[in-house]
């Protein structure tokens, strides 16, 4: 079936059902409407590639991503894929991944003319990275960029909120000795949840230990290590927050090693809320964090950006908020699976 046929069974010319499939303002809605019935019957799909010489869209959009293994960077791809999907489009999906320069790879993506638009993930933005969004003729929709960098939009978790309510559960449950394995020190995200963390001691006149801090890099290894140094010290923490759960996947398995007791021994928190802090004992007390929201509503605005229902030239910015996921690594006698406050 092609749109011969279609043309010919709706008594119009090839290219009127062309502007239907193409939502061409010049065709009168009941023709649309007619032609795009006698489509459904036949079951006629119009292709993307011919449909993309009219318009000059090719309805895929370009993600960029630091990495594409884990459960958090899986569930983005979730959030953007189902967002995608309702609108008949389709994603393009690369990683940096350390190995390859985030640049080349946007500048890949916008040169090519594979892409309407650009979903990056850029924690450790630069200038030239900001730039080069200022630039873009084809709209760039930026995810977990620096609350600071300015004139671009830009979706983001409110990083530090969940840091600060992580640590006042903590200290309320009367921890003073709190511990922190980091994530990387060029890391926004890593940035805002050590700040978070700082400000939460500050405020409760807790003094910061700075014995107490160890650098990570978000990895399962990161946090067995992280770990294994925190206790071995002479002045030992009460507690530990990890600012990642994969990290705290690491000093679950480092206590186990050392036969040293959770919460009972110290207490632990993570970051992130993946699945697979729902399997251990004691469950992690973590911060939740609505990962596929962040992909959904990123792509979401992209799209009104390629449609001109927004103007791309207007900067905006959105923090998602967190919440605590309640586990007994904390200290907590839970009952329940979980629960989030």
């Amino acid at each position: 079936m092609n749109i011969h046929e279609i043309a010919k069974r709706a008594g119009v010319s090839i290219a009127t059902v062309s502007r239907a499939f193409n939502s061409n303002s010049l065709i009168k809605d009941d023709t649309r409407r007619r032609i795009l019935q006698i489509a459904e019957e036949l079951n006629y799909k119009p292709s993307p590639i011919a449909r993309g010489l009219s318009t000059r869209q090719t309805d895929t959009i370009g993600v960029i991503l630091p990495d594409l293994v884990g459960e958090f960077f899986m569930d983005i791809i979730h959030g953007i894929d189902e967002e995608t999907d309702k609108s008949d489009k389709y994603i393009l999906v690369s990683s940096s991944h350390s190995k390859r320069n985030i640049i080349e790879i946007l500048i890949e993506f916008l040169s090519s003319g594979r892409v309407d638009g650009v979903v990056l993930m850029a924690p450790q933005i630069n200038k030239e990275i900001t730039k080069l969004v200022k630039k873009s003729k084809r709209p760039i929709v930026l995810i977990n960029a620096g609350k600071d960098i300015e004139d671009v939009v830009n979706f983001h978790i409110d990083n530090y909120q969940g840091a600060c309510i992580n640590i006042e559960h903590l200290i309320g449950h009367g921890y003073k000795n709190i511990g922190m394995i980091t994530g990387p020190a060029e890391n926004w995200d890593a940035q805002e949840r050590y700040a978070g963390f700082s400000d939460a001691l500050e405020k409760h006149n807790i003094s910061l230990q700075p014995n107490l801090i160890i650098e990570g890099d978000f990895s399962i290894k990161a946090g067995f290590y992280g770990f294994m140094r925190l206790m071995s010290q002479p002045e030992k923490p009460d507690a530990i927050f990890c600012a990642n759960d994969m990290m705290a996947l690491g000093a679950y398995e480092a206590a186990k090693t050392s036969n040293i007791q959770i919460p009972n021994d110290v207490a632990l928190t993570g970051f992130d809320d993946i699945f697979l802090t729902r399997l251990i004992q004691p469950r992690l007390t973590t911060v939740h964090v609505p990962v596929v929201e962040l992909g959904s509503k990123a792509v979401r605005y992209l799209l009104s950006m390629i449609n001109g229902d927004v103007d791309p030239n207007t900067p905006y910015v959105e923090a998602l908020s967190t919440g605590l996921v309640i586990g007994g690594s904390c200290g907590c006698k839970v009952n329940s699976f979980h629960s989030i406050l």
